[in-house]
């Protein structure tokens, strides 16, 4: 669903100023007529925060499970000493 928000100019000369500095942005013009216009801008996938969320979620998992890999168990023994040292 599309986040709507209302502007709300003075002039037709205002609205061209708004509509030109939301063009820029990246928004297209959906329709247009003498006293309104409706711009659009479509969602678009961040390649980078992909790539960021995969080497901060999965990278440390990955690092983790190869550092488990490579311990051994650990084992303690204690005895009673029968000398008394």
């Amino acid at each position: 669903m599309a986040k709507n928000s209302l502007v709300h100019v003075s002039s037709v000369s205002e609205m061209e100023s708004k509509t030109t500095q939301y063009i820029s942005q990246g928004y297209i013009v959906a329709n247009r007529n003498s006293d309104s216009v409706i711009l659009t801008k479509k969602k678009q996938f961040s390649i980078l925060m992909a790539i960021i969320g995969f080497f901060l979620a999965v990278f440390p998992l990955i690092i983790y499970i190869i550092i488990y890999m490579f311990q051994s168990d650990k084992m303690v023994e204690i005895r009673v000493s029968q000398t008394g040292a």
